[in-house]
């Protein structure tokens, strides 16, 4: 029976010219394969350095670069010390949305594009939610959407309060998708969010921003409302439809402060 390391070497030989990853790589892709198929959870610790040495057969240096690139993909943290190794974590969506921020602004995106997009996707979270909702779920939509109230009711009186209704409003977006019971259109909403979120930031350091008012701030609130009526309900097919109509006027307020082909704006 072949060893790992002579499994490794045979792998990595050079065929017709084609340039065949490094060891490196070739360690970094095995133990990718543990980490993403769940062979080693996040929060547990790899095998120790001296143990993956003998596995793989391979130098020091050539193991680290391995670790250096499950790093750089948000897989593993390397901790020093005593007790020290390296440690597997989930990924880290934040960054990743921004990466997809950058690449829809390099694109020119517009905030008409982008909200188009969520306006598609998010009434059938809304839904699944209906449907599929736990008590757990509810009780967090009505955290925050109290919290929401709390700031409408002191106004709008400065950038901080907007920055905080700002992160409410995002979070129950959030909220509705990662209660649906589909992961993928979690991903795809907490991406969006972070993009509207980083987006919005910039934009409130703009002269010519206008935040919004009690009287939008109200309106908001009613239609988060109603939803969660509908979904209490288990009405899904009305709150896809309420919903629906909720982020088309959403989107035209928006509007109403920012031109609806303005770019969407990640960087200072």
């Amino acid at each position: 029976m072949s060893t790992e390391p002579e499994r490794l070497r045979r792998t990595l030989a050079v065929d017709g010219g084609v340039r065949t990853p490094k060891a490196a790589e070739q360690i970094a892709g095995r133990l990718r394969g543990q980490i993403v198929r769940g062979e080693v959870v996040p929060g547990s610790m790899l095998k120790s350095e001296k143990e993956l040495l003998a596995d793989f057969g391979v130098s020091r240096p050539t193991l680290r670069e391995a670790f250096r690139i499950l790093e750089s993909e948000g897989l593993i943290v390397v901790v020093t010390g005593a007790r020290g190794g390296a440690r597997v974590q989930m990924p880290d969506l934040a960054s990743s949305s921004r990466q997809i921020g950058y690449y829809l602004q390099i694109k020119q995106t517009t905030m008409a594009d982008l909200l188009e997009a969520r306006t598609e996707f998010e009434p059938t979270c809304a839904r699944l939610l209906a449907q599929r909702h736990t008590l757990a779920a509810l009780a967090q939509l009505e955290e925050c959407l109290a919290a929401m109230r709390v700031i409408a009711a002191a106004g709008f009186g400065s950038p901080s309060a907007f920055v905080d209704w700002v992160d409410l409003t995002r979070n129950f977006h959030e909220l509705i998708a990662e209660n649906c019971g589909n992961n993928t259109l979690a991903v795809q909403a907490r991406a969006l969010g972070e993009i509207l979120r980083a987006h919005y930031r910039i934009s409130l350091r703009s002269a010519n921003f206008r935040p919004s008012s009690p009287d939008t701030g109200a309106e908001v609130i009613a239609d988060y409302a109603a939803l969660l009526e509908l979904v209490r309900a288990r009405d899904g097919a009305g709150a896809q439809r309420h919903w629906r109509e909720h982020l088309l006027r959403a989107a035209e307020l928006t509007f109403r402060n920012q031109d609806r082909n303005t770019i969407i704006n990640l960087v200072d």
